[in-house]
């Protein structure tokens, strides 16, 4: 054999394959700030040698295995740097590398990452600032043990993780924020070789001052607060106000200021520097808590008119009604009556204009609020100062308000999706097989899918929705001065959504990290059962959830009959206990009606299994009121039970009366009061009214502690409620009238005379036994005199 072929094929034998690399992400660089990236991480080969060229708009240079990245200063956008790798045998490989560019003008930030990694030989942070390499940025030990390093990154969102020891990825748990690929988990112990979610580094511009809170004491006895805070540099044009009237604080970087003696209403604190984010400090003096309260859900459009010039048709079969925000204000006196201490109100957002096709061959305006267009106001109900009366009015008579949080997604019209279509998820139809399997995208694709077919799905697994989406929900809340957030749509995003919100509130509305006791109330929707909606529900996520579970089990006991109260597996009393265990002690909401499902008057009237459309598939005409009695004895049954239970109740505008409806749309009726009510429906009324007043009176009513005082039974469940000196007894009867006899003492019940909130009977105590009658079909909540 000649020497040159045995040369060709030793040859041939130690490169039998040329090299190859791996999929590189975009990375983003700008004038001053090296972005390096071992290249030995993306290729593979033996004895690899490699090359870098540039297009031009972005500074590369190769040091040994690592390409080192800047920008020039001149050139901005989207650059691309050829790679190749080469190897012993010199067999070639070219790859590209996409850069974003971004202006030189804007600054590099130092950051620091600082962690704890208990007998860790090393740990290195990757992220988005450094193409995700295991190598480029590794973490120095300190003699405290703690590893750390400083990043100068440029103003943006950066998704990160530390590695330890080469492998094993882990997110940061001191971070504020997380960033949910698709597939991962939340874990907030950011357990080493979980695949949990990325944290995410948010980077505002260091060049502006920024402004912080340092204390925040609120002394509810002597109705006073304290406030410090400071700025990260010398400051100019510093200001303060208390309620809108300028105070005095300032002492050159530090802001101080301490008061007491204010009345007990909501108060607002803003404090501010030429080129910072103004503090916002918002508190209630008080004794009104969310534990002792009562939810009202008001539909705007469907509750009442209070400005007929707004009273504009989208020409829909399902249109506006002429609801508005000047309508709630002229039925707060209304609310009061009934005990309500808050409201939830309508996503107060510009909606869609026009008709949009829907089921039942119908169309439809967004006069729910549930399609975003635009930040602006809806204005069909007003105007941004009409929402600000509304907001203060309701704070003038102590009721926190919340709206709706649409997050899940827009309209097809909202320039989110016109200008930056990018942001969102692929369109596969929530209510459409896609896959053809016989399950619906709602269960496939749950996170994803789109709602309609014109209400594009946001994609949060990016990082510039996911950021953008939960500042504008903290700077509505900021600038309306809200109390809260109703969360629509939970489990249909990815908990990052929820985590970052909770942790912008915590930060930024109640200042919990440095002492503040205001609670901003978050509530969900997770339309699911016990452990998908505990899922959202704890430390660092939502304060509480709706419980729809407990809701099916009042459907069953109280309108159709079907599950007993008190008489063990699958009554009313078992669901009660099971919610208790399920949700971690969080404050749930309970409800006997919403705006997804039929109404309780048709499910005790036995109609509610009745969808939207009729056996045509046009749209069902309206639901009317049961001619006969029964159906609203049920909801006074079921009202007893609702609002002298644990947690945050809900009245869903229109059931306090029994309104009628089938499913959705015919669950949104028009409200009435007043004349147009009928007798049973007026009985109702006064019914809530009582339990409603009781419930603000009677603290036993909400937070006492529940001693089961008849149980055992299909037809009836009675239990006291007792909170130190007080004390309810509520008896439910769905069965014949009767007489019920027992002790008071074991249930924690003085002996006293007690009094029937309802028809002021009064009933007194034979020594330590209480006898009770209780009529068919109703209850009684007896409190000691």
């Amino acid at each position: 054999m000649k020497p040159s072929v045995l040369f060709l094929l030793l040859l041939g034998g130690c490169c039998e394959a040329p090299p190859s690399w791996s999929e590189l992400e975009p990375v983003t660089v700008t004038e001053g700030v090296d972005v390096s990236l071992d290249l030995a991480d993306y290729a593979e080969g033996r004895s690899l040698s490699f090359s870098a060229v540039s297009d031009g708009k972005v500074n590369g240079e190769m040091r040994g295995t690592k390409l080192h990245l800047t920008g020039n200063g001149n050139d901005v956008g989207y650059a691309t740097v050829r790679l190749v790798a080469t190897d012993a045998c010199g067999q070639d490989a070219e790859t590209n590398l996409s850069v974003e560019v971004l202006p030189g003008s804007i600054s590099g930030c130092p950051m620091i990452f600082s962690t704890e990694a208990p007998g860790a030989q090393g740990v290195a942070i990757a992220g988005d600032f450094n193409g995700w390499s295991t190598t480029a940025n590794v973490l120095e030990e300190g003699t405290d043990g703690s590893w750390s390093t400083t990043l100068v990154l440029s103003p943006g969102n950066y998704a990160y993780k530390y590695v330890e020891n080469g492998s094993d990825w882990r997110c940061d748990a001191e971070a504020d924020y997380i960033h949910c690929d698709e597939g991962q988990s939340y874990d907030a112990e950011c357990t080493p070789g979980a695949n949990g979610c990325n944290s995410l580094v948010v980077v505002n511009d260091c060049d502006e001052p920024a402004l912080e809170t340092t204390r925040v004491k609120i002394d509810r006895d002597t109705r006073g607060i304290e406030v410090g805070a400071r700025a990260d540099r010398e400051v100019s044009g510093v200001w303060a106000t208390l309620d809108g009237a300028a105070i005095d604080g300032w002492r050159d970087r530090n802001f101080y200021f301490a008061t007491s003696g204010l009345d007990s209403g909501r108060h607002v604190i803003r404090i501010g520097a030429d080129g910072a984010d103004d503090l916002y400090v918002p508190f209630w003096l008080d004794e009104r808590d969310w534990e002792s309260g009562l939810l009202y859900f008001v539909f705007v459009d469907r509750f009442f008119d209070g400005d007929a010039a707004l009273n504009e048709s989208e020409g829909a079969d399902v249109d506006y009604q002429g609801g508005d925000w000047a309508g709630v204000v002229a039925k707060l006196d209304y609310l009061d009556e009934l005990g309500v201490t808050a409201l939830w109100l309508t996503a107060p957002q510009d909606n869609a204009e026009g008709p949009w096709e829907g089921q039942c061959s119908a169309s439809y305006a967004g006069y729910h609020g549930y399609w975003p267009s635009s930040g602006d106001p809806e204005e069909h109900f007003g105007s941004a100062d009409d929402l600000r009366v509304l907001v203060d009015e309701a704070h003038a008579r102590g009721m926190r308000v919340m709206v709706d949080w649409v997050a899940n997604h827009v309209h097809e019209t909202h320039d989110w999706y016109t200008t930056r279509p990018e942001w969102f998820n692929d369109r596969f139809i929530c209510e459409e097989d896609e896959d053809g399997d016989g399950e619906l995208n709602w269960d496939q694709r749950t996170e994803t899918c789109w709602f309609a077919e014109y209400l594009p799905d946001i994609d949060y697994t990016q990082d510039d929705p996911l950021v953008r989406s939960v500042d504008a929900a903290i700077d509505f809340a900021r600038d309306h001065d809200l109390d809260g957030y109703r969360i629509d749509a939970v489990k249909h995003m990815p908990i990052s959504v929820v985590v970052n919100s909770q942790a912008r509130i915590a930060r930024e509305i109640e200042h919990s990290r440095v002492g503040g006791t205001e609670d901003f109330r978050t509530i969900g929707e997770t339309f699911d059962g016990y452990t998908k909606i505990a899922e959202y529900i704890g430390d660092g996520k939502l304060d509480a959830q709706f419980d729809f579970p407990l809701y099916y089990s009042i459907i069953a006991a109280f309108a159709e009959g079907s599950a007993g109260l008190s008489n063990g597996d699958g009554s009313l009393q078992a669901s009660w206990v099971a919610s208790q265990a399920a949700y971690g002690g969080a404050l749930m909401s309970p409800f006997l009606g919403n705006h997804d499902v039929s109404r309780f008057i048709a499910a005790a009237s036995g109609e509610g299994s009745l969808g939207a459309c009729d056996d045509d598939g046009n749209l069902r005409d309206p639901a009317t009121a049961p001619g006969w009695s029964e159906p609203y004895d049920r909801l006074r049954l079921a009202w007893t039970f609702l609002l002298s239970s644990e947690g945050l109740p809900l009245i869903y505008y229109g059931d306090e009366i029994g309104l009628p409806g089938y499913a959705d749309p015919d669950n949104r009726q028009q409200m009435r009061f007043g004349s147009d009510l009928s007798a049973d429906e007026s009985r109702v009324l006064t019914h809530v009214q009582a339990l409603g007043q009781a419930r603000r009176e009677h603290p036993a009513m909400s937070t006492g502690t529940r001693v089961d005082w008849w149980e055992n039974e299909a037809d009836t469940w009675a239990y006291a409620r007792v909170n130190g000196s007080d004390a309810v007894l509520v008896i439910l009867n769905r069965g014949e009238a009767r007489t019920l006899s027992n002790g008071l003492s074991f249930a924690g019940l003085p002996s006293a005379s007690y009094l029937d909130i309802f028809t002021g009977e009064r009933f007194e105590p034979d020594g330590d036994s209480l006898s009770v009658h209780v009529g068919a079909l109703d209850s009684r909540v007896l409190v000691p005199e």
